[in-house]
C-alpha cells in the first residue's frame, strides 16, 4: 500500500507543472534537457506573406531513451520568432501550458479548428480521434492564442470543433 501510495504521489509532482522546467521567456531551440518538439505550426497577426511564421504553437514532449519508446507530450508551446540558425526558426517562447493527462486516443490538433462554428487557425484543441463525421467535438483541453501577446487563453471546450482529417465524405 506504501508503495503503491509513493508511485501515485510520484507521478503526481511529475505531472505538476512546479515540477518542470521554466520554458517562458527561453529562446528555443536549444530546447531545455528531456524535452524535443514533435510539431507545430505558425500562426500571424498579419496578412502579409513575409510575417505568416511571427508566432508558432508547438508541441513538445519528453525525449525518450530508447528508440522504440513513443514521445510522451509536455507543453503546448507558444513562441514569437527571434531569428534563424541557418534554416532553422528559433523561437522566444511567449507561453507553455502543461500538456493535460488525457485518455488513449486524444491527439492535438492546431491549424484545423473552429471556434462557435469559425475556421481559427490560433485554436490548439486536444481532440478524440474517432467516428467517420467531418469534424470532431470531444475535447479535452482547448486554448487560443492572442497575438501580440502570445499567450493562450483557455477556451470553452464545447466551443470547439477540429476537422476530422481520417473523414472521407463517405
Amino acid at each position: 500500500m506504501r508503495t503503491a501510495m509513493l508511485g501515485w504521489l510520484t507521478s503526481l509532482l511529475a505531472a505538476s507543472p512546479t515540477a518542470t522546467p521554466e520554458l517562458v521567456g527561453k529562446v528555443v531551440p536549444p530546447y531545455p534537457e528531456g524535452l524535443q518538439d514533435i510539431g507545430g505550426s505558425c500562426v500571424s497577426d498579419s496578412a502579409d506573406p513575409a510575417r505568416v511564421c511571427d508566432y508558432a504553437i508547438t508541441l513538445l514532449a519528453s525525449t525518450p531513451l530508447e528508440d522504440d519508446v513513443v514521445p510522451e507530450p509536455r507543453y503546448v508551446m507558444a513562441g514569437k520568432m527571434v531569428g534563424r540558425d541557418g534554416a532553422r526558426a528559433r523561437w522566444q517562447v511567449t507561453d507553455a501550458v502543461p500538456y493535460p493527462r488525457v485518455a488513449p486516443g486524444y491527439y492535438l490538433q492546431f491549424g484545423t479548428c473552429r471556434l462557435q462554428g469559425r475556421n481559427d487557425a490560433r485554436v490548439a484543441a486536444i481532440v478524440r480521434q474517432h467516428g467517420m463525421q467531418a469534424w470532431l467535438d470531444d475535447v479535452a483541453w482547448a486554448g487560443r492564442l492572442e497575438l501580440p501577446a502570445g499567450r493562450f487563453t483557455v477556451l470553452d471546450t464545447r466551443a470547439v470543433d477540429c476537422i476530422n482529417e481520417a473523414y472521407d465524405g463517405l
